[in-house]
């Protein structure tokens, strides 16, 4: 009888990887019209996200800010920032986490971080993930209500996704989609609601395109671009 040996194979341990303890870094990336290159406000990107500092022991831990009073800190750090740098095109947009729609105190921490800044909510747009939105059904477009109605503008973030119904009230709601072109197939994204949400108004958002893709996006119903690139 043969015996295997494996005396070469040893355990690795996975060492469980530490929660960010710092407030996240900010960076402003320009949304273009493409058209004509003229601005349509500003993104503001995070190094960091909510997701990539919680963990559940955080629930119990009041120095822990929840994904309420982390939007508000961001909308607060944002508006600063683009005080300080004279950076004033207009809207300001800021990502939300994914729990911050079912977080009820959201609205009202949003709004007070707008106010700590100096900032008017209709200056702010506040963009949800797609994921976050449909995993609510029926009382996702109540919960982006309740930041409407305090005055913030606000989007649907459908890079990863697009899942979210666009029936006539999300049509309504939604001024703007952020998506990346490139994905929509392998999302399985109909051209028809780019061209139902394009035809109502909403302003579709693409990201990681070149200039040169101008003609095809216009195609799509896609009128604005995040920093595209231009040829090198």
């Amino acid at each position: 009888m043969t015996t295997a040996r494996a005396s070469h194979l040893r355990l690795v341990v996975t060492e469980p990887v530490a929660p960010v303890e710092r407030q996240p870094r900010l960076r402003f990336r320009q949304v273009v019209r493409l058209a004509d290159g003229e601005a349509f406000g500003m993104q503001a990107e995070a190094d960091i996200s909510f997701e990539d500092t919680f963990r559940p022991r955080h629930l119990s831990d009041a120095a822990h800010p929840s994904a309420a009073g982390w939007l508000g800190d961001l909308i607060e750090r944002a508006g600063r920032l683009a005080q300080a740098t004279g950076a004033y095109q207009r809207p300001l947009s800021i990502s939300a986490p994914m729990a911050a729609l079912a977080d009820k105190d959201a609205p009202m921490a949003a709004e007070a971080g707008a106010a700590r800044a100096g900032i008017l909510p209709q200056e702010i747009r506040i963009d949800f993930c797609d994921a976050s939105v449909s995993a609510l059904d029926d009382l996702a477009l109540d919960r982006v209500d309740a930041f409407r109605r305090r005055g913030f503008r606000v989007g649907l973030d459908a890079r990863k996704s697009w899942r979210t119904p666009m029936g006539a009230r999300a049509r309504m709601t939604f001024e703007a989609v952020r998506l990346d072109p490139s994905r929509c197939e392998a999302l399985d994204i109909p051209m028809s609601r780019l061209e139902v949400a394009a035809a109502d108004g909403i302003a579709l958002i693409a990201e990681n395109v070149r200039w040169r893709d101008t003609d095809k996006l216009a195609e799509l119903g896609v009128s604005f671009a995040l920093a595209p690139r231009a040829d090198s």
